[in-house]
């Protein structure tokens, strides 16, 4: 990488464990400041408004509008919770990605998200080996998805808010950044030699795949 794409990295890199420590220390005080409110709530949002103007739908749009000024009349009750933001927004996530990987499993390999994704970057000549082995991973992620749900959900109603928070804030990003990694190490042994796209290519790729679908 050149010198400002290292530059670029190492400064998305600060403001991500920045955001990530600020939400973890919001989900754990008892009284949080306003701006790890609005932080917490920034994401969720700003996808929300995406998604209902690539929509076209004037009803989505104005609903999120109406939701939008709701929360604005909320802010002290919602900063009074919020923790319960943060969750939403971890667990929320984390089971609608597990939806949208699992119901592309029921079909041919070459139907699963992963194999989707895969012919951005490779195109459409990719054999039964290559879309059982994509299949495959579909199934790490969704099974991560799902396992992740269920365990943001016990331990934010059974364990410590702490305990929550560490896993939701800090480990989720770690697990996540495993996954990749190791899933890019299985892929250089399993798959040849020209089918090893890297992790920030796969990102590119289904960041382009969620733009055709919309």
């Amino acid at each position: 990488m050149s010198g400002m794409q290292w530059l670029r990295t190492g400064l998305i890199a600060v403001v991500g464990a920045a955001y990530l420590w600020l939400g973890h220390q919001a989900s754990i005080s008892s009284d949080p400041p306003l701006l790890s409110l609005l932080i917490g709530l920034a994401p969720l949002s700003v996808s929300a408004l995406l998604l209902a103007w690539a929509s076209r739908s004037p009803w989505l749009l104005g609903l999120c509008v109406v939701a939008l000024l709701a929360m604005l009349l909320k802010l002290d009750y919602l900063r009074a919770n919020t923790a319960w933001v943060y969750f939403i927004q971890h667990a929320g996530m984390h089971a609608m990605l597990g939806v949208m990987f699992g119901r592309t499993l029921g079909h041919d390999h070459s139907a699963a998200l992963c194999s989707q994704v895969s012919r951005v970057v490779y195109g459409n000549d990719l054999d039964a080996a290559f879309y059982l082995y994509t299949w495959r991973v579909t199934v790490v992620w969704t099974a991560y998805f799902a396992l992740t749900t269920l365990l943001s959900v016990l331990l934010f109603w059974l364990g410590p808010l702490a305990w929550w928070s560490v896993f939701a804030n800090l480990l989720t990003p770690v697990i996540i950044g495993a996954i990749f990694v190791i899933e890019f190490a299985i892929r250089q042994r399993t798959l040849p030699r020209n089918r090893h796209a890297s992790i920030a290519q796969t990102i590119k790729a289904y960041r382009e795949y969620s733009q055709r679908k919309q």
